[in-house]
């Protein structure tokens, strides 16, 4: 995907596309963003980013409709989505876990 990243934005680069991928309506957690390249304009930089994160309720459970829904954030765009896995719930978290 490629990022916006303001020129303003506090912290360094990286803090500043975690930062805006966070706010997507799809995404709960970031767990890991690497950034592949770098392309400067004249307000923001636009990053190219690989990420894993944690997918909110109603994002979606297939890789073009992840991909759909972190594509609305304004300044995420060209958003390829390679995977969807599901992952158990957590017992820490307090839900419920089969056979307990």
């Amino acid at each position: 995907m490629t990022i916006a990243v303001s020129r303003s934005a506090p912290g360094d680069l990286a803090e500043g596309a975690e930062t805006k991928l966070r706010r997507a309506d799809a995404v709960a957690a970031v767990e890991s963003l690497d950034i592949r390249g770098l392309q400067p304009g004249l307000n923001d930089l636009t990053v190219e980013a690989d990420a894993t994160v944690t997918l909110a309720a109603g994002a979606g459970d297939t890789p073009d409709a992840v991909a759909t829904a972190l594509a609305e954030t304004f300044g995420v765009n060209d958003v390829a989505v390679t995977a969807v896995r599901a992952v158990p719930p957590d017992s820490a978290d307090g839900a419920a876990v089969a056979g307990e």
